[in-house]
């Protein structure tokens, strides 16, 4: 059985919806890669940066590095603990505890998350924050807020502690009533006032792995949306088909 040559029929309505969905799938894979190596390289930042000395607080330089160790000596605000709502930890709900820190070095306080603490699942009951005494030194890492969207209205409460929906600097600092640095500093494990203190840069599953897999599968649905237009708009499956039969 002799088979015709490669031809072409260019079927429209097939050919715009690769036009138009080709390239956004291959943004999207791009897009993927680029969010991988961009957790990545703050993994490593975070490796390389838990492995230097601290810092004293005074001693910061105007923009310090994110994750950069820090040391300070001062008291804890007991008096006025936020509760950053909705933090999951092994499947349990719950709060981080942000609790202002007023350095003996330095008019101005500093936020530090004490960590994960178990919260009332029916939301009746807010957690009992322990105060903590006298002056003591803690060291930690230098954390942000790189969160662009904030889709819950910040709600100004009266009692403390207050709840919180993300850690807005300008707001929290509008709620103390005094400056703050800009940033949070997250306390490290076996410090006065912690709490569960295992960080993670990025939530567990969802590393640089998870975004490589997730490129696959856009270049994947790519790749399976040119093959189609392909053999939609060429005689390419009867030249296949008739070398099958042939053989």
């Amino acid at each position: 059985m002799k088979t015709a040559g490669l031809q072409w029929r260019v079927h429209w309505p097939t050919t715009l919806l690769a036009l138009v969905l080709l390239p956004l799938l291959l943004l999207l894979g791009n897009w993927q890669l680029h969010r991988a190596e961009e957790k990545r390289i703050a993994q490593a930042a975070l490796e390389q940066l838990g492995a230097e000395s601290p810092t004293a607080l005074e001693k910061l330089p105007a923009q310090p590095d994110t994750y950069a160790r820090v040391q300070a000596r001062g008291h804890f605000d007991n008096e006025h603990s936020f509760l950053l709502d909705n933090r999951v930890h092994n499947g349990r709900f719950g709060y981080e505890v942000i609790t202002p820190f007023v350095s003996a070095q330095s008019t101005q306080q500093m936020l530090v998350d004490r960590g994960w603490i178990a919260g009332d699942p029916s939301r009746a009951l807010r957690p009992a924050i322990d105060s903590v005494g006298g002056e003591v030194a803690i060291v930690g890492s230098i954390y942000r807020d790189t969160t662009k969207f904030n889709f819950f209205k910040t709600i100004h409460e009266t009692r403390w502690p207050k709840l919180i929906q993300n850690l807005r600097i300008e707001d929290l600092q509008e709620q103390l009533g005094a400056p703050a640095y800009p940033f949070v500093l997250r306390l490290d494990a076996n410090m006065p006032g912690a709490y569960q203190t295992d960080w993670q840069i990025f939530t567990s599953g969802f590393g640089p792995e998870r975004h490589i897999a997730y490129a696959v599968t856009w270049f994947a649905m790519a790749a399976t949306l040119l093959v189609t237009w392909i053999l939609i708009s060429s005689n390419l499956w009867q030249i296949i088909q008739g070398k099958k039969d042939g053989s």
